[in-house]
């Protein structure tokens, strides 16, 4: 068998040596003689095609016909579906029950365009941020539906949700890690992983229901297990344990902060009003998925006119 040099062979395909022995370096170059001086390649190899990239494993059985919906369009990526629709409304509520100040429209724009243009106001860069992070924690979320609750998958959601935000950048949080610091809300530090552990065991036994899954969001904000950003976290997970277990979604409207936040306070005496804005958010979720049917299949959005989302 003849062979030449890196350097022949990069001057024979039109490409940088650096390449070559790139190619080589992940074995797509066969019966390559890893000499570093010499660098024998086969003469008459032809180049590499470009790398073929799995796809995404097929959609899982076991999901509700709701759920792969949306694994469908995130893997698409398409535009005025229900998980567009999930993108843009509780990127947005939930940003903004935590004091983001971006408009829907914002959100918006951001999401489809990788842009944003302001109208009344400068947009704080960590408004813009957190925004960017929140869409990739929902990507991460519909990609890990069947995933089992565990604290790694809370821990790696909470990085992704906080990376790069001013509280990371001044090192106020560390991102995907418990809390260090004293507070008057939540369980001391030292606690933290056992509680969290103690929580996680307790929800995975039996059958889950939507009022086990605001159980654990209740207990999960009472633990309040990193520094910030716990609200939103939650409510993440809430849409993760929804699908997985093959309950209608919901997303708790900004307007409706307050009765949700009653809600919360109220658990340990009384479930119904925490329920009960759940229950709300369930059916404003059905009937926006029936919408965004439509709208998916006549490939053009729903137009936005203000108002309740």
């Amino acid at each position: 068998m003849n062979f030449c040099t890196v350097k022949e062979t990069a001057e024979r395909w039109g490409v940088s040596e650096r390449f070559v022995r790139k190619l080589c370096k992940e074995g797509r170059i066969e019966n390559v003689v890893r000499d570093e001086d010499t660098g024998l390649i086969p003469s008459g190899i032809e180049k590499p095609g470009r790398k073929k990239y799995e796809k995404k494993p097929p959609l899982d059985v076991d999901l509700s016909d709701y759920a792969k919906r949306i694994v469908r369009q995130r893997i698409k990526n398409n535009h005025y579906g229900i998980y567009e629709y999930i993108q843009l409304n509780l990127t947005y509520s939930s940003n903004r029950m935590a004091s983001n100040r971006l408009t829907r429209n914002e959100v918006e724009e951001i999401y489809r365009t990788n842009k944003i243009t302001t109208t009344f106001e400068p947009a704080k860069v960590d408004d813009i941020i957190e925004t960017v992070n929140h869409f990739a924690a929902v990507r991460y979320v519909i990609d890990n539906i069947t995933a089992p609750m565990t604290a790694v998958f809370i821990k790696q959601l909470h990085h992704i949700l906080t990376y790069g935000t001013y509280a990371d950048r001044k090192e106020k949080i560390r991102p995907g890690e418990y809390r260090v610091s004293k507070t008057d809300i939540g369980v001391p530090a030292k606690e933290i992983t056992g509680a969290v552990t103690a929580l996680i065991r307790e929800y995975e036994k039996g059958l889950i229901t939507l009022d086990r899954i605001l159980d654990f969001h209740v207990h999960f904000e009472r633990i309040r297990p990193f520094e910030d950003y716990n609200g939103r976290l939650g409510r993440l997970i809430m849409l993760k344990e929804c699908l997985r277990h093959e309950i209608d979604p919901f997303i708790i409207d900004d307007k409706r902060r307050g009765a949700y936040n009653r809600g919360i306070a109220a658990w340990s005496e009384d479930h119904e009003p925490l329920i009960s804005v759940s229950l709300e958010a369930q059916k404003r979720f059905q009937g926006k998925m029936e919408l965004c049917a439509l709208f998916q299949y006549a490939r053009y959005p729903e137009p936005y006119r203000g108002g309740k989302l």
